[in-house]
């Protein structure tokens, strides 16, 4: 009787975790990872209706026309749910929010209000959210310009491992934004970025990706792409430091490019 109970709780166990696979399987995000995008609206709404910040999040990104094919674009009901999500304290739907408002195609741009969900993104130890405030400040968009502010963001969310604010510690010394003119200390942080894919594996990297752009049907909804969008972000950043070490590699000498060699090895021990 005692081994016949084993059994049954066993075969219950084995058998709710099947369900939950299999449910799982049909949730919003997989969906979208599977490219099953309609599937996917229909799943994300039921889970944004309960409350999900994620799940709101990615049917607001679903209906921003971002997705290849513009099949069901709804301006008005992607603000709404990824406003949702961002009013929980979600902060990567703030940080969201706060590009649809720096880009001014789901809503009018409105960069102010963009500083204010980047603020609240970055509270929170949000690093896209610190460096959207380096870049608003850089930059000047709807902030008086102020270089300085613009290094300590970069700076704050570089020594985290943050891809693009690395780059931009590394232009901040290149161009003496914010910081005195260092070339091998720009030079070591665009090095720090670019190691993290060699040559031959960012060749490989481009190859997939053009491979995959070219065999894209255009004729049907497409949004896999979605749930890597960070990914295809820090690869694209990664290709950009490259291209700028070629740059700086012209206008140094073999001593300082060495010893930023160095630095970068200390910077990357310092944070190890």
């Amino acid at each position: 009787m005692i081994y016949l109970r084993h059994l049954l709780i066993l075969s219950l166990l084995i058998s709710n975790n099947y369900l939950l696979a299999e449910e799982s399987q049909k949730s919003c995000l997989n969906l979208i990872k599977q490219n099953q995008c309609l599937q996917a609206i229909e799943a994300c709404k039921v889970e944004a209706e309960n409350n999900d910040p994620k799940a709101q999040t990615a049917l607001g990104m679903l209906l921003s026309g971002i997705t290849h094919g513009d099949y069901r674009k709804n301006y008005k009901q992607s603000f709404f749910w990824v406003n949702q999500a961002a009013e929980q304290g979600y902060s990567k739907a703030q940080v969201v929010i706060a590009e649809m408002y720096m880009n001014g195609e789901v809503v009018p741009m409105n960069a102010k209000k963009a500083k204010v969900w980047y603020e609240k993104a970055a509270e929170q130890g949000n690093l896209d959210g610190v460096n959207g405030l380096a870049r608003l400040y850089r930059y000047g968009t709807g902030v008086r310009k102020d270089y300085e502010k613009a290094f300590a963001y970069y700076q704050q969310a570089a020594l985290d491992d943050h891809i693009r604010s690395q780059v931009g510690v590394g232009l901040s010394y290149r161009d003496a934004k914010g910081v005195n003119k260092n070339m091998v200390k720009a030079y070591a942080w665009l090095l720090i970025v670019s190691d993290k894919i060699d040559k031959q594996g960012m060749k490989a990297i481009q190859k997939e990706y053009e491979l995959e752009r070219d065999n894209l049907d255009k004729t049907i909804p497409n949004c896999k792409y979605l749930s890597r969008l960070e990914e295809a972000s820090d690869i694209m950043t990664i290709g950009y430091a490259k291209k700028l070490l070629l740059d700086l590699k012209q206008r140094m000498s073999i001593k300082q490019i060495n010893k930023a060699k160095k630095l970068a090895e200390e910077i990357k021990k310092e944070r190890a």
